[in-house]
């Protein structure tokens, strides 16, 4: 298993830049509605989800890059970023 290391942590600055990226694609492909509902309802359950896209980042790493799993994997462990998002895709705008 890969473990987070320090070359994966990512400044506040940073985060907020993948945090509008990701908001801006899921509006974009029509996900707004369905990425909402998924991250108000598992909110108390999102650290539990950053904790297993770590476990399962050998496997997923076939299919998307290790440096997106570690971002989604950042952002489920901190309640303040997936409030973050979930503010970003509520208001339509970063």
């Amino acid at each position: 298993m890969i473990l987070p290391s320090e070359q994966d942590e990512i400044t506040g600055q940073q985060q907020d830049a993948w945090l509008d990226h990701l908001a801006d694609i899921l509006q974009q492909h029509g996900l707004r509605t369905p990425a909402l509902i998924t991250l108000e309802g598992g909110r108390p359950l999102s650290f539990l989800g950053g904790q297993f896209l770590w476990a399962a980042q050998p496997a997923l790493s076939l299919f998307i890059p290790r440096q997106t799993i570690a971002h989604m994997a950042r952002v489920l462990e901190n309640p303040m970023a997936v409030q973050a998002l979930i503010n970003r895709l509520e208001t339509g705008e970063p």
